[in-house]
């Protein structure tokens, strides 16, 4: 079970996970932190990727420091701690091309902080 491997490898719990087509280059997901209020103040998350190879954008929202990380099939991402205070992250459009991406996020929605 694919959850309870990102579980393990992650050290945290997750009960809900949310899926992404990505068709090709012009599916993208803009820049944003997962910061909602349900994720708690410093939430894990567990990023998986099935599928193409797609860059993963990161930029300090102080400095503006970018980094770029190319995540392959297979791979999992995890976020942790104060990631969403000071970063943003996004799926940028490309003009390569590129096959189907599907991303798969695991989470944990705390229903205590609603």
């Amino acid at each position: 079970h694919l959850c309870s491997v990102c579980e393990t490898l992650s050290g945290a719990r997750f009960n809900s996970v949310l899926a992404n087509l990505y068709r090709d280059g012009n599916d993208s997901m803009g820049a944003h932190a997962d910061d909602e209020r349900e994720l708690g103040p410093d939430p894990v998350i567990a990023s998986v990727t099935l599928g193409a190879l797609r860059t993963f954008r990161m930029r300090h929202r102080a400095t503006g420091e970018r980094v770029d990380l190319n995540l392959e099939p297979g791979s999992l991402l995890v976020m942790r701690g104060a990631m969403q205070h000071f970063w943003t992250h996004e799926i940028p459009k490309t003009r390569k091309p590129v096959g189907e991406r599907i991303n798969l996020t695991y989470r944990l929605i705390r229903r205590d902080l609603r």
